[in-house]
């Protein structure tokens, strides 16, 4: 049996240094994405084929399932010529999570906090 995983995003999950990371990756992802579809359990982003977005969409479901534990992330891809697909799904609250607070929650990850 899974345990139940809430659907909270968990903020404190990077280093100053992830956090940059982090935004350099979403931000390179996001000029790539070439559309995004709704799915019943979640959404399916598509980019391009090439080995660099797919090295990419990587690199951040590495970092994602630190601070979102309740998603589930499926890549589909083939060659180079088709695209990839992104699929980010998981319970009805996950996909609500997804709809109305995902950017608020990158926004937040992504800011680098006052050096103390």
């Amino acid at each position: 049996m899974s345990k139940e995983i809430p659907v909270a995003c968990c903020h404190s999950a990077f280093t100053n240094e992830q956090r940059a990371e982090y935004k350099h990756i979403w931000t390179e992802i996001e000029k790539r994405r070439l559309g995004l579809t709704e799915l019943a359990n979640g959404f399916q982003y598509r980019f391009p084929g090439d080995s660099e977005t797919l090295r990419l969409i990587q690199d951040w479901i590495g970092m994602e399932r630190k601070c979102c534990p309740f998603l589930t992330f499926s890549v589909i891809a083939s060659n180079e010529e088709e695209p990839i697909l992104l699929q980010l799904t998981g319970s009805e609250e996950a996909k609500a999570f997804l709809r109305t607070e995902i950017q608020s929650n990158i926004d937040i990850i992504t800011r680098v906090p006052p050096s103390s």
